[in-house]
């Protein structure tokens, strides 16, 4: 049994239905809505509508797709859709006799569950996302692509901050550090690379179009950023001065550190998520900055999405080995500027094995 084959086996026996449908085409839906549940079950990187059921898995796509359908996934059934794709899912249902049809239902748009609920004799069985769910936990190839996509991101942040100098404005740094990624093998990056200097640091989810701010001497410089390889991210920020160092920078940077440090301690397997939480929590919380430290997750999972389960903090999660996870703690102080370090790790049995490598256990200064 091929890896998609056992994950489609996975998740057939994990639901009370007669088949589950993955629904991705730009056409008709929200662009890219399910694309990494219909890669993660077949291999196939197009459009188009997937059926898994017991005896066989489905794929109902359109011409533009049909050739490449059939080389990266040989072992689906191919179902010529051309036009009205909506049509062609009630012939299927009907063919295959499907009467209780499951679907991930913070995937799937109301108007298309309205327009499946007008199928006769159709009862629709709406969860999660159990591909979601299974996708948390990563086989070793998995891991070995999140790790190669880790490896050049930190090449590229290496040749970056030798290039960084006052004057240079957010965006172009962005722009560099995507073209740098890329040459050294990445598909694209991650997500929008945060490019956030001075007063702009303390935005965690800043983007550099919101102020094209220029570097100056003095600022504090975080940079969030990922690449991707083979449909798969990595994650990771690392928080720089321009200049040297001012004392209150050193001292916000070294209260993350310890932050970051406490979380990591608490990573293995059969650890509840809250508790790696919590350590971040205790140690910012004891600290003069505890006004202003993060209020959402300390770390998130990380695969075909950038944001995957789990959550730690948030959802009662017991850690398993084999989920990759940031630890991404933060100092935000309005006016004067964030720190935040981000680390990426596998969790295993006794521990964790950490993908991100480059330094972070001082505040390195930059552009001097």
């Amino acid at each position: 049994m091929n890896r998609y084959k056992d994950r489609r086996a996975k998740l057939i026996g994990s639901i009370d239905a007669d088949a589950f449908l993955v629904f991705d085409l730009d056409r008709v839906l929200p662009r890219n809505i399910d694309h990494e549940n219909l890669f993660y079950l077949t291999g196939y990187t197009g459009e188009g509508a997937l059926f898994v059921c017991q005896d066989q898995a489905i794929l109902l796509t359109d011409s533009r797709y049909i050739e490449q359908a059939s080389k990266e996934a040989p072992d689906l059934t191919l179902h010529h859709a051309e036009g009205d794709y909506l049509a062609e899912i009630a012939r299927v249902i009907q063919e295959k006799r499907i009467q209780r049809l499951a679907f991930a239902s913070r995937r799937m748009p109301l108007f298309i569950v309205k327009k499946l609920g007008e199928i006769p004799g159709i009862e629709l069985v709406p969860t999660d996302d159990p591909v979601r769910k299974i996708r948390a936990i990563k086989d070793g190839d998995e891991i070995e692509l999140i790790r190669k996509a880790t490896k050049i991101s930190e090449e590229a942040l290496a040749d970056l901050i030798e290039e960084i100098e006052p004057g240079m404005n957010e965006v172009d740094i962005a722009f560099r550090f995507d073209l740098l990624m890329r040459k050294k093998g990445a598909d694209r990056s991650s997500f929008d690379i945060i490019v956030a200097s001075g007063p702009n640091s303390s935005l965690p989810h800043y983007r550099p179009s919101l102020g094209r701010r220029t570097l100056n001497v003095g600022d504090l410089l975080l940079l969030d950023f990922g690449a991707v390889v083979e449909e798969y991210c990595s994650d990771m920020t690392r928080t720089f001065a321009v200049g040297k160092a001012t004392g209150k920078q050193q001292d916000v940077y070294d209260w993350v550190l310890k932050a970051t440090e406490a979380s990591l301690s608490k990573l293995r397997a059969g650890v509840p998520g809250q508790e790696v939480y919590q350590a971040a929590v205790d140690v910012i919380g004891g600290s003069p900055y505890k006004d202003y430290m993060f209020l959402s997750t300390v770390g998130h999972g990380v695969g075909l999405e950038v944001h995957e389960l789990p959550r730690l903090g948030l959802d009662p999660v017991i850690l398993e080995p084999g989920m990759v996870v940031t630890i991404e703690p933060g100092i935000y102080i309005p006016g004067f500027g964030g720190v935040r370090i981000e680390e990426l790790a596998v969790v295993t049995e006794d521990g964790y094995e950490l993908l991100t490598g480059f330094p972070c256990h001082q505040l390195v200064e930059i552009g001097r």
